[in-house]
């Protein structure tokens, strides 16, 4: 994607709209890029993968009102 061709308020907005709708596309987004990142690569570290995606998950539960208000 490039950014610079992109209007970053209207992009901004729909982040935002996508947030208010459903906030577990954000978690399900942020495990694809460490996928694709490769932080998250092969079976030998599931119990970090695990260990993540609960932080992730915690996060998201314990902020998810401040996150909504932010939008």
């Amino acid at each position: 994607m490039d950014l610079n061709n992109v209007d970053k308020l209207t992009l901004k907005a729909i982040v935002k709209e996508i947030l208010l709708e459903d906030s577990s596309i954000f978690k399900d987004i942020i495990k694809e890029i460490l996928t694709e990142n490769q932080v998250i690569t092969s079976t030998e570290q599931e119990s970090r993968r695990k260990k993540l995606e609960k932080f992730i998950d915690e996060g998201f539960d314990k902020y998810d009102e401040v996150f909504k208000a932010l939008a």
